[in-house]
């Protein structure tokens, strides 16, 4: 089955990510910590070795208590050296590259700090210490931050299923998710920071049911009309409170780009002239995330003729922020970067005009 379903994906383009629980109830060493360990390093070395190359490890923190009455102590060291060894480039989940959000809902936190505070680097994931486990309010506020030994790069993914549950049963046919409601997902994971992992589970054909399907299909469309269009690309832009060399860069559609307002400016405003009078939905800010993330309060407003009137805002930003408000028309509108741990770098801006949807 993972041969057929790696062949598949290679066959679409789709890049690999593999889930395996540590708790397997089924296996007879469960609960002989240094047996069962061994058995599921075996198990990761068969994945990583047969079906590669593979791009995300997934593993749950699940545990319990073995035949023998023992619980099972894992040994994630281990778990992640034979995914370092095999799969160097790969994503490890719950280990040392990326974190559980914190709830299967599919909601980030409206502060998602990607750097969040430790007070050890060991055993990192479900464990995770920083303001009260992995799903704490706080994980990396300058408060926390200050009282923490250490500072980790440590981004959430969130993880959710289209359906009730994790697999498919029939009863759940009617059950599935909304377009709408897989678009409020999507701006509050995507939109806030974070990754989006979607469940699909596959029915007793193989197969992605249908109505998932339709809806996810549907979804796509959505978000790829949304993202088309730019509407403030061609912008003529200014700045109040900063340097205003590099502005261009905040349109230019380059990951490798970013504007600041100059060193030791952590605040500014950025005023976007559109040129003409252009009506949207939605704002889409950047940071520029190979020099950290930054920004911890910011605004957007759109010109009403008379006066500037608030229309967005938000606390931390990150790889990507998105608000969604009611329809906006508007020829100016300004990004007001409030307060940021450093001088920031934003790498870029939109505004963009999603499509109607049916409830």
């Amino acid at each position: 089955m993972v041969g057929e379903f790696a062949a598949a994906c290679k066959e679409a383009g789709i890049e690999i990510g593999l889930y395996l629980s540590p708790w397997d109830r089924h296996e007879k060493t469960y609960g002989d910590s240094p047996k069962y360990n061994e058995h599921f390093c075996n198990q990761l070395r068969e994945l990583l070795t047969n079906y590669g190359p593979v791009s995300e490890v997934w593993f749950d923190g699940a545990c319990g208590e073995g035949p023998n009455g023992k619980k099972q102590v894992y040994d994630w060291p281990m778990f992640n050296a034979v995914v370092r060894e095999l799969a160097p480039n790969a994503v490890i989940f719950n280990g040392p590259d990326v974190r559980w959000v914190g709830n299967e809902s599919g909601l980030a936190r409206e502060t998602e700090w990607s750097v969040v505070g430790v007070d050890t680097l060991e055993g990192l994931g479900y464990n995770l210490e920083a303001g009260g486990r992995v799903t704490g309010k706080d994980l990396g506020s300058l408060d926390l931050l200050k009282k923490s030994k250490y500072m980790v790069w440590y981004p959430a993914e969130t993880d959710v299923s289209i359906r009730p549950g994790w697999f498919y049963h029939a009863a759940e046919d009617g059950k599935v998710k909304t377009v709408k409601q897989l678009l409020d997902i999507y701006y509050a994971s995507v939109g806030r920071n974070s990754l989006l992992l979607l469940n699909l589970p596959p029915d007793r054909r193989g197969l992605i049911h249908q109505t998932d399907a339709a809806h996810l299909a549907e979804f796509g469309k959505i978000i790829r009309e949304t993202f088309k269009t730019n509407l403030a690309a061609g912008s003529k832009v200014t700045v109040i409170g900063g340097s205003a060399e590099g502005t261009n860069k905040l349109l230019d559609g380059n990951w490798e780009s970013a504007w600041s307002p100059g060193e030791g400016k952590t605040a500014a405003t950025v005023e976007f002239d559109l040129g003409s009078p252009k009506t949207f939905n939605c704002v889409m800010v950047q940071e520029f995330i190979p020099k950290g993330q930054r920004v911890e309060d910011f605004s957007v407003e759109a010109w009403d003729g008379s006066a500037f009137k608030p229309i967005a805002k938000g606390t931390t930003i990150g790889y990507k922020r998105l608000i969604r408000f009611a329809d906006t028309t508007a020829a100016k509108v300004r990004l007001n970067i409030l307060k940021s741990r450093a001088a920031p770098l934003i790498n870029e801006f939109g505004l963009l005009l999603q499509p109607q949807v049916n409830p």
